[in-house]
């Protein structure tokens, strides 16, 4: 194996010196990509805590209907006898 020359050392050198730049520019590239990705993240996130709190309130609604219909057959139930034992 014979040792290279100072212009064959230069030219692998110049050639790592185009690499190494061609790799930051890609990670410089990679780095904005990265921060365009963390903010559809986080509107994802608010939108998920939006349907959350949705499903929250639906759920409450729901159980407020319910007991509405409970008192709502209570107090029907209750004229009913209320009817029944006048006549």
């Amino acid at each position: 194996m014979t040792q290279p020359t100072n212009q064959e050392i230069v030219q692998r050198m110049s050639g790592l010196e185009t690499s190494v730049d061609q790799l930051i520019k890609a990670v410089d590239a990679m780095r904005g990509e990265l921060s365009d990705v963390k903010e559809g993240v986080e509107e994802t996130r608010e939108i998920v805590k939006a349907w959350e709190a949705v499903k929250t309130g639906g759920k409450f609604v729901k159980w407020v209907g319910a007991l509405a219909a409970a008192i709502a057959a209570i107090v029907v139930a209750i004229k009913g006898g209320i009817a029944l034992a006048i006549k």
